[in-house]
């Protein structure tokens, strides 16, 4: 039951518990004033009796009248009204008495009253009680005798019990009356009551609900004003709500792991990407990360301003990092925590690439430096007088100069390609030409190192292709200064073009030392050098220039390698329109 409902049927039985304990007071003192006049008149009756009887006595004993004449006025002077005489002489006899007194008489408790009235001058009075009912009984001395009157009190009674019948039934009526009453005032009074709170209910529900326009009075003012909070708290369900979803679709958006948590440790929010990172709910990532909001959530009680934690885990090869922040509330209130999860792997992999590459940099420039300046300072010195050696050391720090050289704009090739937005020129090519050209021109650099360098084109003239031919030969010359550099002696590269479904396809086949998985993924980074033991090589930019000039070019470049059995770099130019 609502407790609107309840409060209005607990006031109505109030009122009607009320109405009864009124009724109930009125009837014990109706009863009560009832009996005091009943009795106030049986005393006047008795008192009209006795003396009615003491005349009729005293004019008997005067001699106004005789015996049978005495008799006649006794009778009938008080049979009709309830009333009775018995008339005794002074020494106690009985002269005569009224018919009806005779079942009042006969008892002990007549003869007691009379024998007590004749060692008093006072009136005595008793109640006599028999089978048909009971009377009130007075007895009086006088000069001429004894009167004994009395009066049934089977009328007193009757009409008593009637009175108290009728004010019962009323009573009855009453409470009935105002049960009936109660419960429809209830269903009237409370239908407006639960009309508002039924619709109060539905409002907290965030349902959007309007009062109807029946009800009349101050309730119609009520129902307009919740109207116009409905139609307000439904404008601000809705803006929450698609506040809400729109949190969520930015939270889902986000590449990083959110993970949050109440004072419980119960999960408040984690995003897909935080199941992801961590691999579920249940790996030991997870875990780590949950116990560390957890003492966050503990340390939020002893400081009032929580300090922010940064951890790391390893989950399957990867390297997460998590930021760990109390949720804002009042000092010294645990609120709850969340964690930023960001994977770090490729960010770690890219800052040792970074000191890597600034340490063999600083060993590329120091190493030739340290050779020019010994050679320099010995030719200045005088210590070098030959000829022949004087000019041996010039070639070495020309060879040296060259390299610094090609260092140098190496860093300014690939700062340029990315820096520069404006695309290349794109002019028709001969693939054959190329694949000849560049064969012709690296054929000395490979026979210098004793490696077997060949070009391979189909029986059949390719067609022409769109690109930038410049570009072209950069990127080729750069895979073939791969090959030759990863390339034993003895060993095998080919330089060669063919027909593909998108074009025409260049590669660079070699069978030298190859690369492994890993490396391959990262072949194409800045500063990154497989084989950083191997001597001979470059400053690891060869191959990230490559990438960019072919990402302008609209082309991928495609490797193929394994350890052992050497590397493929190829690419697909599209034909002439």
């Amino acid at each position: 039951m609502p407790k609107w409902h309840s409060y209005i049927t607990r006031f109505l039985l109030l009122a009607a518990a009320s109405v009864l304990s009124i009724s109930v007071l009125l009837f014990f003192l109706s009863s009560y004033l009832f009996s005091s006049i009943s009795n106030n008149a049986i005393h006047a009756s008795l008192t009209s009796t006795l003396e009615t009887g003491e005349s009729l006595l005293a004019d008997y004993a005067r001699g106004k009248i005789d015996l049978s004449l005495l008799r006649e006025r006794v009778n009938p002077a008080f049979n009709s009204g309830g009333e009775f005489v018995l008339l005794m002489d002074p020494q106690g006899r009985v002269i005569t008495y009224t018919d009806s007194a005779v079942p009042y008489l006969a008892g002990d408790e007549a003869e007691a009253l009379l024998r007590s009235v004749q060692e008093s001058d006072q009136v005595q009075m008793a109640t006599i009680r028999h089978r048909g009912g009971s009377a009130m009984l007075a007895v009086q001395r006088t000069d001429y005798g004894y009167v004994l009157g009395g009066t049934t009190l089977l009328s007193t009674v009757s009409s008593n019990a009637s009175f108290q019948q009728r004010l019962l039934l009323w009573m009855c009526c009453s409470v009935l009356l105002i049960l009936i009453i109660s419960s429809i005032a209830t269903k009237r009074m409370g239908r407006p009551t639960r009309i508002l709170a039924d619709a109060a209910a539905k409002l907290i529900s965030g349902e959007d609900v309007q009062l109807p326009d029946t009800l009349h009075g101050e309730l119609s003012e009520i129902a307009r004003g919740f109207n116009h909070m409905s139609r307000t708290v439904a404008r601000a369900f809705q803006e929450l709500r698609h506040e809400k979803e729109t949190m969520q679709q930015v939270l889902e958006a986000l590449n990083e792991g959110i993970y949050a948590v109440d004072e419980n440790g119960q999960v408040l929010h984690r995003n897909t990407a935080a199941l992801r990172l961590l691999g579920g709910e249940e790996t030991l990532a997870a875990k780590e990360v949950l116990a560390c909001l957890q003492r966050m959530i503990a340390a939020q009680a002893d400081s009032d301003m929580p300090p922010m934690a940064t951890c790391q885990v390893e989950q399957g090869g990867r390297l997460l990092e998590y930021i760990v922040t109390p949720l804002p509330d009042q000092p010294g209130t645990p609120r709850g925590a969340s964690a930023l999860i960001r994977d770090i792997t490729e960010q770690e992999r890219l800052e040792r690439t970074r000191h890597d590459y600034v340490a063999n940099i600083s060993h590329e420039l120091r190493t030739p430096l340290a050779s020019m300046r010994g050679l320099a300072e010995g030719m200045r010195d005088g210590l070098v007088t030959d000829p022949q050696e004087q000019l041996r050391y010039l070639n070495i720090i020309v060879n040296e100069v060259t390299r610094l050289s090609r260092l140098v704009n190496d860093l300014l090739e690939l700062s340029g390609l990315q820096s520069n937005p404006v695309a290349f020129e794109m002019e028709k090519i001969d693939p054959g030409q190329v694949v000849w050209e560049l064969h012709d021109l690296n054929l000395s650099l490979f026979e210098e190192k004793q490696l077997h360098f060949t070009f391979s084109l189909p029986e059949e003239e390719l067609p022409p292709v769109r690109s930038n031919e410049d570009r072209i030969n950069q990127v080729l010359t750069i895979f073939l200064d791969n090959a030759r550099k990863y390339t034993p002696e003895g060993g095998h590269v080919v330089l060669g073009a063919e027909r593909h479904p998108d074009g025409v396809r260049f590669y660079v086949k070699d069978d030298g030392i190859g690369m492994d998985e890993e490396t391959c993924l990262h072949a194409f980074d800045r500063f990154h050098q497989a084989e950083k033991s191997h001597s001979g090589k470059g400053s690891g930019l060869g191959l990230a220039i490559a990438k960019e000039v072919m990402s302008k070019l609209g082309v991928e470049i495609f490797l193929q390698s394994a350890p052992g059995r050497g590397s493929e770099f190829s690419f697909v130019l599209p034909l002439c329109a």
